[in-house]
């Protein structure tokens, strides 16, 4: 029969052992709460990548419409 002694260090070990199984846990909902907001950025970020092109052509676009408009009628 263990002694009185052994108990306490059992229990201490227990108490341990669920503090860390609770802090597992926790890590676990934050990899989680992180991978979504990730995800969300990720996306995000690849329709800023697509406006942001879509900007690029627009403007160079409005550029050769300029230089056009600019550019002397040819000689009939």
């Amino acid at each position: 029969m263990p002694s009185r002694g052994d108990n306490v260090t059992m229990q201490e070990l227990m108490e341990t052992i669920r503090a860390v199984q609770e802090a597992v846990t926790a890590s676990r909902v934050d990899q989680d709460r992180i991978q979504v907001d990730l995800a969300a950025s990720q996306a995000n970020n690849e329709e800023l990548c697509k406006t942001n092109e879509e900007l690029r052509r627009n403007l160079h676009n409005v550029g050769e419409r300029t230089v056009d408009e600019r550019a002397p009628p040819p000689p009939a």
